[in-house]
């Protein structure tokens, strides 16, 4: 059999459309890794904002105050704090754990965890 395509003719039918399938793979998987990143950065941006729940939330617990309900909001988020202390015996201290976590999902969806220590102050909340 004799090839009776010039050589400059172009690509043949086969020839396209393996490479548009090549690129639809790699534009498939560039897709999927955009994705992934947009939600690590989202997740990242909620793990900041819970832990400055979580500071604000310790120094208000280590100046005696309750932690208000409006300060448990943050960035349109309303967030649920979880407290913890425990006497630290002869110290005059205790240890208090902040658990933060979007109250939307509920509190075992928690996104930061958060020890400082206080004047002993007894209990846990």
């Amino acid at each position: 059999m004799i090839d009776t395509r010039q050589p400059d003719a172009g690509f043949t039918l086969i020839e396209t459309l393996v490479a548009l399938t090549v690129l639809a793979v790699g534009s498939m998987t560039l897709l999927t890794a955009v994705e992934r990143h947009a939600r690590a950065s989202g997740q990242l941006a909620d793990r900041i904002v819970a832990r400055w729940v979580a500071e604000n939330a310790l120094a208000a617990t280590s100046l005696g105050l309750d932690v208000a309900p409006r300060w448990r909001s943050a960035m349109g988020v309303d967030w649920a704090v979880r407290i913890e202390a425990r006497a630290l015996p002869e110290t005059g201290l205790s240890a208090v754990t902040l658990r933060v976590a979007d109250a939307a999902q509920g509190p075992d969806a928690e996104l930061v965890s958060l020890t400082g220590y206080t004047a002993l102050t007894g209990g846990s909340q």
